[in-house]
């Protein structure tokens, strides 16, 4: 091949390579997007995330600030706002078929205060309460330097969604910087001792998946556009859930406040992106449907541990049970009695099994010392009585080990979870804290008293010694599992 053979595809090989990257390469894409290069697409949201963390509310009112509440009720809860800087100022959820209210706000908590980048107004007017499909609306305005403030809250009749939506309008103002907006959140009333924080993993294909939070080290930090944010004990949830049309929060931080009390606190990105927040919210107990209702993914905060296949349909028989019964105590009850049945064929066949096996070591004690001197005869006589009996095992500890995953199961399912939280049962307030009268846990320590367990001294002082072991914890485990435990020794 000669020079002008190679000269001409070896010419045209580098000018399209030329061109490909001099035109479509990373360099004058960036600047083509961006105008400088290598900048991408995220990074003024990333510069913007990395100010300082806006921990403080300065609480601004050109005159005196009206007080005005406004109460919304529906079928599962009653909330009260308050024109004072348009908070919801107080929640109770309907619980135990309206025989008990449960406070979810503490006083003067602020949930749900507007703070802007310079104030959070309080002087808000009440602009109407309005129908909305499933629930009602209630919308609250003000206004500030750079424009009109509309704050609206929606509350569902079927589901404890709150829903906030936050708007500046600028009109014929003069625009300022660009505006944030940050809301704030803050702890529920603890019900029990078990409060944390949750958010969002950073990745995650399969939807959004929760990693709890160390609030000692995140109140340094800041979760950048969290997907779920909040707080979460055994029996309640108080969170950030998702946003309308992907508007999320820019940053999502806690506030030390004392001791262990924490504000969350979520803030929007600049108004120049976003001119409006539109942010849903839980506010209310820990069951599944409840969860469900709002976002199928929040059913991660409920902790059934690893036996959670055998707890769910347990749980779920439970509700059943209280359905018919009207009464978890009885539906417990009843449930004990339905695992006692479907485990009798392994409790027949293991007592079978014990008995035989004491039967066998009467006989291999009986050849032991019949044969004490005579190593060849003794062994002769040993392996006659495996041929005829068997190999002595352990299939009489069988229903006591079938035992143990369902009551691992219901102890989490009866420590853990709201349903039984201000139930009552005979002389028992509520089945989620322990017997105040200690009867529970002194019964059954009797009836392990009167368990069948043999006639010799160890075997006695055995049958003592458990009888006492199980009454004492008895004593402090929650009422509702005290209950199965005394009904299961009974039985």
């Amino acid at each position: 091949m000669n020079f002008k053979e190679w000269f001409f595809p070896l010419a045209l090989a580098m000018s399209i390579t030329f061109f490909v990257q001099y035109f479509m390469g990373p360099e004058h894409t960036a600047k083509k997007d961006n105008g400088v290069s290598g900048q991408s697409f995220i990074a003024p949201e990333l510069q913007q995330a990395q100010k300082p963390l806006l921990l403080d509310f300065d609480l601004k009112s050109k005159e005196g600030v009206i007080d005005d509440k406004h109460i919304v009720k529906t079928d599962l809860a009653t909330y009260v706002f308050s024109s004072k800087g348009a908070i919801l100022e107080s929640l109770q959820f309907v619980w135990q078929q309206g025989s008990k209210n449960v406070e979810m706000l503490q006083a003067s908590q602020n949930c749900f205060l507007l703070g802007l980048s310079e104030e959070a107004p309080l002087n808000y007017r009440f602009a109407g309460e309005s129908k909305v499909k499933d629930g009602v609306a209630v919308t609250y305005k003000a206004d500030y330097k750079q424009g009109d403030i509309t704050k609206t809250f929606t509350v569902y009749d079927n589901t404890y969604q709150v829903d906030v939506k936050v708007a500046i309008d600028s009109g014929s103002k003069k625009q300022g910087a660009a505006e944030q907006v940050r809301l704030l959140l803050p702890m529920p009333m603890s019900l029990d001792d078990d409060l944390k924080a949750f958010k969002n993993k950073a990745t995650s294909k399969q939807g959004v998946a929760l990693q709890d939070i160390d609030l000692a080290k995140q109140s340094k930090e800041f979760v950048f556009e969290p997907k779920a944010f909040g707080f979460n004990s055994k029996f309640v949830l108080q969170s950030f859930v998702k946003a309308v049309d992907g508007g999320y929060p820019l940053r999502g931080y806690f506030k030390p406040i004392t001791g262990k009390q924490y504000d969350a606190i979520l803030e929007s990105k600049p108004f120049d992106q976003v001119q409006s927040i539109d942010w849903s919210f839980y506010f209310g107990p820990k069951t599944e449907a409840s969860l469900k209702a709002v976002d199928p993914y929040l059913v991660q905060t409920l902790d059934y541990g690893w036996l959670t296949f055998i707890a769910k349909p347990m749980l779920l028989m439970l509700n059943i049970l209280k359905d018919k019964l009207s009464n978890y105590g009885w539906a417990i009850i009843i449930l004990t009695l339905l695992l006692k049945l479907l485990l009798l064929p392994f409790t027949l066949r293991g007592e079978k099994s014990m008995r035989q096996q004491a039967e066998m070591q009467k006989k291999l004690a009986y050849v032991r010392q019949k044969y004490k001197n005579d190593k060849a005869a003794l062994d002769a006589a040993t392996a006659e009585l495996i041929k005829k009996h068997g190999v002595p095992g352990f299939s009489g500890c069988l229903p006591m080990l079938l035992n143990i995953p369902f009551f691992v199961s219901l102890q989490r399912i009866l420590s853990s979870s709201i349903e039984l939280y201000g139930a009552s049962f005979l002389w028992m307030p509520d089945l989620s804290v322990a017997d105040p009268y200690y009867i529970l846990g002194v019964l059954t320590g009797v009836c392990m008293l009167f368990t069948p367990m043999g006639n010799d001294s160890k075997q006695a002082a055995m049958k003592v010694g458990t009888a006492v072991f199980l009454g004492t914890i008895t004593l402090y485990f929650p009422a509702g599992l005290a209950l199965f435990i005394f009904m299961n020794t009974l039985i």
